[in-house]
């Protein structure tokens, strides 16, 4: 349904669907049944492209099949959650009605779920999610299941891992893996630190990069303070896999990461280059850490002040007391 762009050794990069208008022709759309036409309105929002999805919204309700419209009404509803407009979404999956079809009613359980939880509806969240999940209704059950595990989530992580746990079993493979990421992360909060590197791994196979690469990044920093040598050279080898996708998300903070470890190893070749790349993360603590190090290590006086006193305005408080202690050494040196 969906393609993944990179060169990160199976990784995937940047998010790319096949062009929207073949997907979105009339004999593409014919081909698709119920649960197709909702996993790729998924696929469409998971790369942003939410206004695909809400063209594939209507294609759909005009279809002969009676289904199929109704596909389409759903997928408008997801397209106003991804618009974060819950009452539009819980409107239109009331003009549904109650349906005998388990495939809709799990539909429409676990989207009505989402726009309560979006509104801070605990009770009737829950009450949707588990719905959802009884009627095991493969990706639709798993992924109530992760809506789940995230609303008991703040109250108990026990019962969140079981949900989370619960959704590795419905046999969807792209709602499995990010099953798998969920409860690694939770594991590793939690200190579990073995236990989360297997859930890693097994988020690895994702196509989404949002669960790969997250499951990925996360797995390098864990092999990495392992103090294991074998651990640490797969740690490496994932961040070197994740810089290779070019994903303007996850490529620079490896860059960084990477950059780190041959300046604590003594190794100058490329790290210039990383710390270049790291410099246009969209997470202001990476950028700034990026710029520090940058500042620390170039040779050009006026470059060196120019990236510290970037990081001594964006980064953290660590960060900018150590631009200000940097800039110090090196005006003393002068």
């Amino acid at each position: 349904m969906s393609s993944a762009q990179g060169g990160g050794g199976g990784l995937p990069g940047p998010l790319r669907l096949p062009d929207p208008d073949d997907l979105l022709s009339d004999e593409s759309i014919d081909q698709l049944d119920f649960a197709g036409l909702l996993a790729l309105a998924r696929a469409f929002i998971e790369a942003d492209g939410v206004q695909h999805a809400a063209t594939l919204a209507v294609r759909a309700t005009t279809s002969d099949s009676t289904k199929r419209r109704t596909a389409g009404v759903l997928i408008t509803a997801l397209v106003q959650l991804a618009r974060k407009k819950p009452k539009d979404a819980l409107k239109s999956v009331k003009s549904v009605g109650e349906s005998a079809d388990p495939d809709i009613a799990a539909e429409v359980f676990l989207i009505r779920g989402i726009a309560m939880h979006t509104r801070r509806k605990w009770a009737d969240a829950e009450a949707n999610y588990r719905m959802a999940m009884m009627l095991r209704n493969g990706a639709t059950s798993g992924l109530a299941a992760i809506q789940l595990g995230f609303l008991r989530g703040a109250g108990d992580e026990e019962e969140a891992a079981q949900n989370f746990v619960a959704a590795t079993t419905c046999g969807d493979p792209v709602v499995i893996a990010s099953a798998h990421l969920e409860l690694a992360m939770l594991l590793h909060r939690n200190g579990r630190h073995d236990a989360a590197i297997d859930r890693y791994r097994a988020a690895l196979s994702s196509p989404y990069p949002n669960v790969a690469l997250h499951a990925a990044f996360n797995l390098a920093g864990l092999l990495r303070d392992s103090g294991d040598a074998q651990a640490a050279e797969e740690s490496r080898d994932l961040l070197e896999r994740i810089h290779a996708t070019g994903h303007p998300a996850y490529a620079p903070k490896a860059a960084v990461d990477l950059a780190a470890g041959h300046l604590e190893a003594g190794r100058t070749e490329g790290v210039v280059e990383l710390l270049t790349m790291g410099t246009t993360s969209t997470d202001p603590a990476v950028s700034a850490l990026a710029h520090l190090h940058l500042g620390a290590c170039l040779v050009d006086p006026v470059q060196a002040d120019q990236h510290l006193a970037i990081a001594g305005k964006t980064g953290s408080r660590e960060i900018k007391r150590a631009a200000s202690r940097a800039r110090k050494l090196r005006h003393a040196g002068r």
